[in-house]
């Protein structure tokens, strides 16, 4: 079964919203104006821009690519294990930290995708857990 191009358009609408939303009302509502140095803001907006900027760029490869999409797999299944890990992360940070929670989280999410290899979900924990450590300590 493949998807249709109406599918792979609200896709990439509905993601670049949340996208729009992040930058231009959920962000400057949560961040105040710092005092010296950059704005407590800057990051998120930059990382919020990257993610519209992917989500268009991958939305308009594929409406233009010539091969037919995929369609979803049915059930409930993938929506269960995305907030499974979702509410893991949110569990690890309450109880052990950003650094725990960046290192854990994305392996947890990496291992309900499918990825059986442990260097990438090693390599992923101990980069992220690492960068956010020295971040946050």
């Amino acid at each position: 079964m493949t998807r249709s191009r109406a599918s792979l358009l609200a896709e990439m609408l509905l993601l670049g919203g949340g996208c729009l939303a992040l930058l231009f009302w959920i962000i400057p509502t949560q961040t105040s104006e710092g005092g010296f140095g950059l704005s407590p803001a800057f990051l998120p907006n930059i990382l919020a821009a990257a993610i519209l900027l992917l989500v268009l760029a991958d939305g308009v490869l594929r409406l233009t690519a010539r091969r037919p999409e995929s369609a979803y797999p049915a059930g409930f299944g993938a929506l269960a294990r995305s907030l499974a890990v979702a509410g893991f992360g949110a569990i690890v940070l309450a109880y052990a930290g950003v650094a725990a929670s960046a290192a854990l989280t994305p392996a947890a999410g990496m291992l309900a995708l499918g990825e059986r290899r442990p260097l990438p979900v090693l390599a992923t924990s101990a980069l992220l857990g690492g960068a956010f450590w020295l971040v946050f300590r």
